[in-house]
């Protein structure tokens, strides 16, 4: 039988505590502003902590109306678990959604310094990455490599796929938890060194990243963030900064791991995608620590198993919202088949 050192069956009895109080808190109802009603609150997984599945009791439900009139509620479980899935409340268009982020800001962010293919459904409303079907997503936080990287991100379901095509999320809490001392205290103290090659053959040209096709808007943007720029040629540019790995959260204080070390690095890329690169000068992107030196092949799959004890997924239904605090939660993608129409915002 596996030795459990005293130190860890002390956390496992903490965290058993800890999640049956948040569900006894959660498990209270909520009046909605609809009609009177309640919102019925609960933790999806009880055994992770996390999220919290606000389900509707009724028909005629006003999602953006609970939400306003119950903004701190809404707030202290977002920021305690860190996501919460609302369902039933109808949310099943573009439009509804759009009307519904509307309570947070004016005008959404725009998705820049992109690292995948998107396309806008509605203003600043997107369809999640058009990456292949048959492949996964790596787990990460959105833009989280982005010296300016946005604080929330609200998805919704339109369709769900026939299979599959779940999003997976993460605690990054419970990421940096089960990264080795030697590990964490590396990134710690070191950050995390993004190296991106935009060309037109492999990855996404320049123009798609900044969406621009204005040399100097690029480089005016690249200044804004600290980024050095050098174009290798006409159609090549290079760029490379340094940012944290481990953050506070500036509400919680939470220390979280945040950051694309993992999602950019040369050893989560695909087999066959390698072969046919020369050099690492050829990858699309790749991540060092922060002085350079390269991430081993070790520390990518701990980082990668980390990451697969803090996730938790959920079949998508018609209408789901998910709200994520961008910097305590990580998101993916699992294969699908059929149709998916998960849109997306960010702020």
């Amino acid at each position: 039988m596996k030795h459990i050192h005293s130190e860890e069956k002390i956390n496992k009895i903490k965290l058993k505590v800890m999640s049956s109080r948040v569900n006894r808190l959660l498990s209270t109802k909520a009046p909605t502003a609809a009609n009177g009603k309640s919102v019925d609150f609960s933790i999806m997984s009880p055994e992770m902590g996390f999220p919290v599945l606000g389900l509707s009791t009724g028909s005629g439900k006003n999602l953006k109306a609970w939400i306003d009139e119950n903004r701190e509620e809404f707030k202290t479980k977002l920021r305690s678990q860190g996501g919460i899935l609302f369902r039933g409340f109808g949310i099943d268009t573009v439009a509804k959604f759009q009307d519904l982020i509307k309570l947070f800001v004016d005008k959404p962010l725009e998705y820049k310094m992109r690292s995948s293919p998107r396309y806008a459904v509605g203003d600043n409303v997107y369809h999640t990455t058009t990456y292949p079907s048959e492949y996964s997503i790596n787990m990460h936080s959105e833009s989280s490599y982005d010296p300016n990287h946005p604080s929330n991100i609200v998805f919704c379901c339109i369709v769900p796929a026939e299979e599959q095509g779940e999003t997976p999320i993460a605690d990054n809490r419970k990421v940096l938890q089960y990264l080795s001392d030697a590990t964490r205290q590396k990134f710690v103290d070191l950050g995390v060194k993004y190296v991106r090659n935009l060309t037109k053959s492999l990855g996404l040209p320049w123009q798609e990243v900044f969406q621009t096709t204005d040399k100097n808007q690029v480089e005016e943007i690249c200044a804004e963030k600290g980024i050095t720029c050098n174009w290798a040629d006409e159609d090549k540019l290079v760029l490379t900064w340094t940012k944290k790995a481990v953050w506070d959260h500036p509400h919680t204080g939470d220390t979280v791991w945040f950051n694309h070390g993992y999602f950019f690095n040369k050893y989560t890329y695909d087999e066959d995608f390698l072969s046919i690169i020369e050099s690492d000068d050829d990858l699309p992107n790749n991540t060092y620590f922060g002085d350079g030196s390269p991430i081993s092949k070790e520390e990518i799959e701990e980082i990668r198993q980390a990451y697969k004890k803090a996730t938790f997924e959920f079949p998508w239904q018609t209408g789901d919202v998910l709200f994520l605090d961008n910097m305590l939660m990580a998101h993916g993608r699992n294969p699908y088949k059929g149709d998916r129409k998960i849109i997306a915002s960010i702020f």
